[in-house]
């Protein structure tokens, strides 16, 4: 028997109206057991609704790039005109096999007008046509991209920040491990923006109380969007890019904005990155938003808490530069 917690019981009143909501736009919008083409369907079809209105950009433009895979597209969202703005590359959640730019949308925008710099939000392939690690080489290549060729869009790319939700933040701290192992230098990534990520807990408190199907984290869900991603669970669940608590997060290692959802089962994943890092003497803050669920940041059209999480991620990430 499962004992986990009656998460009716937990969530406020507006993360219970998103779900209705979402329940109206896609009905079972998170099962994992319809196969991945239904899947991405299903997500499109409740994400649109979320990235309506919000914040108008100046321009957005988009490019190609040529990675281990083949073609694959970042947007850029330039908020203002400026001869050279910072940028913040933002890496889309969605357990490594749904999601993209479209679907992530408002959320970037947003965070472009509250930080004022260019976010480059990157389409990178999914699995399980993509295995790990192509998605985190697609990652850096575009960072690298920024940084080296940055000054000709505008952009700064010694001032380079990772953001990402879910999936997404997992792939950012993957890809400033990578840029700092594989690469040789990471000197030029100045914070990370963390939401509600993974980082290696293959079990944990948060991971027994949380996870329903109403919000697709159920642990045979969390299984399902690993064997899609890994070539092999068995392994590589313990690789530095997968399990980073394994990873040396003492050294070059840029300050950390974690956010987490109070009855998400990766809060714990959370905690311990935050104490991992406070006992490394990594700037970070950790903020838990209580009441909600998983992937909140997406519904900041009905949801308070979604606006704050992005709200207080600017406001660190405005810190940066601070010892």
């Amino acid at each position: 028997m499962e004992n986990k917690v009656d998460p009716q019981l937990l969530m406020n009143d507006q993360m219970k109206a998103v779900l209705q909501k979402s329940a109206e736009l896609a009905g079972d919008a998170f099962v994992t057991d319809v196969g991945f083409a239904e899947m991405r369907e299903n997500y499109v079809r409740e994400r649109r609704f979320w990235n309506e209105g919000g914040p108008v950009m100046t321009k957005t433009v988009e490019r190609t790039f040529e990675g281990p895979m083949g073609e694959f597209m970042a947007r850029y969202y330039y908020p203002v005109e400026a001869e050279k703005l910072p940028v913040i590359e933002f890496i889309h959640g969605g357990g490594f096999v749904v999601g993209s730019p479209d679907t992530h949308d408002r959320v970037c925008r947003i965070l472009a007008e509250k930080t004022g710099a260019v976010v480059v939000s990157v389409d990178y392939h999914l699995s399980p046509e993509s295995k790990y690690p192509t998605n985190i080489q697609e990652c850096v290549m575009v960072a690298k991209h920024l940084h080296e060729h940055g000054s000709e869009e505008g952009i700064d790319g010694d001032d380079l920040s990772f953001a990402g939700d879910s999936g997404g933040a997992v792939l950012s701290m993957a890809s400033n491990l990578w840029l700092r192992d594989e690469e040789g230098d990471n000197s030029f990534v100045k914070s990370l923006l963390l939401y509600y990520g993974f980082y290696g807990l293959e079990d944990s408190m948060s991971q027994r109380l949380y996870g329903w199907d109403i919000d697709g984290m159920r642990k045979e869900d969390l299984i399902y969007y690993n064997e899609c991603w890994l070539n092999d669970l068995a392994t590589e669940t313990k690789a530095p890019y997968v399990d980073m608590f394994h990873n040396d997060l003492t050294t070059s290692m840029p300050v950390c904005y974690i956010a987490a959802a109070g009855l998400d089962p990766l809060r714990d994943d959370s905690e311990l990155l935050h104490r991992v890092l406070d006992t490394n003497g990594v700037r970070n803050q950790h903020e838990v938003f209580e009441g909600v669920l998983h992937a909140f940041v997406h519904y900041s059209r009905m949801l308070d808490e979604a606006a704050e999480c992005i709200e207080h991620s600017a406001e660190f990430w405005k810190t940066r530069h601070q010892a």
